[in-house]
């Protein structure tokens, strides 16, 4: 528990895409002033961070060159420590995702058909680079480990990566706490990042990292909110996508497929079909593009060069 009355914070002088200094300041504001002093308390906390904002304020930023955008002021190592282990406690994490309907039996059905929908096309993606040798993967950011233990299912070789202690120490998979902790030397045929790219503090480098763990043809898999469009915290939508202590980074398709390519990927555009449904009404509407379910988020498959 550290002993401050106010959070700390850092700033990010540089943008988190392409490394240029030409930012452009879009919208600023203070934790305390409402809608988003709202938002934060109503939202469910092991601890409240409020207490800890009432003198702290964000700055949302674009970068001139790339048109990245994200939070330049973001919590130091230590006070993002403390959001990790005391504000989003495990009881914390579980009221959340019961209030979000994500515990609902729908939800999880809808969940884990997606997870089988990216095991079938990761599996045909692969086959080139591993022949009959089972897919090696990491799931980097895994939460409580499903997508992983989905792959385990399917006979891959899977492990996950995630910082929260309290999903650790539920997890019935392979979690590491970070990548400096994974103690695997043989590199991934699929690296995924699913909801997470946003809220990491240096994007850039951790791709750097997942990309040398990589075999040569590998597949990288992000997935992220969209935010074209959003410019300031007015709503609880823009709330959702630009939280100033979660949702740090706001990608767009085109910036989301930039920075992937910065460091040796290349797009796939066609990530090809895969059904996993008894009705048929559903495999027309997803080969007709009418599906909805990629509305609000920005999927990004690429190839290591």
């Amino acid at each position: 528990m550290l002993s401050q009355s106010q959070a700390e914070f850092t700033e990010r002088n540089h943008c988190i895409n392409c490394n240029s200094t030409r930012l452009s300041e879009i919208s600023h504001g203070r934790f305390m002033d409402p809608p988003l002093r709202d938002f934060l308390e109503a939202d469910p906390w092991g601890e409240s961070p409020v207490p800890y904002l009432q003198d702290a304020e964000w700055v949302l930023v674009r970068c001139s060159e790339c048109q990245q955008l994200f939070h330049k002021r973001i919590l130091n190592a230590a006070w993002n420590e403390q959001r990790f282990t005391t504000w989003m406690s495990a009881d914390a994490i579980a009221k959340f995702e019961d209030e979000r309907g994500w515990t609902s039996f729908s939800s999880k059905f809808d969940r884990a058909r997606r997870h089988v929908e990216h095991v079938l096309r990761i599996e045909k993606f692969t086959r080139l680079i591993r022949g009959d040798r089972p897919v090696r993967l990491l799931d980097f950011g895994c939460g409580f480990g499903d997508f992983v233990c989905a792959c385990e299912r399917f006979g891959f070789d899977a492990v996950g990566v995630d910082r929260a202690k309290p999903r650790i120490a539920s997890a019935v998979v392979r979690i590491y706490s970070s990548l400096d902790d994974l103690d695997e030397t043989e590199p991934f045929h699929v690296v995924t990042l699913f909801e997470v790219l946003e809220h990491l503090d240096e994007p850039a480098s951790v791709l750097k990292q997942l990309s040398g763990r990589s075999v040569s043809g590998g597949l990288l898999i992000l997935e992220t909110p969209d935010c074209k469009g959003v410019t300031d915290l007015k709503s609880r939508t823009d709330y959702d996508l630009i939280h100033p202590l979660e949702h740090i980074n706001a990608f767009t398709h085109e910036t989301l497929i930039s920075i992937a390519e910065r460091h040796g990927f290349r797009h796939i555009k066609n990530r090809g079909p895969a059904h996993v449904t008894a009705e048929r009404i559903r495999v027309l509407k997803l080969r007709r593009g009418k599906t909805f379910a990629w509305s609000r988020r920005n999927y990004h498959a690429a190839l290591l060069s």
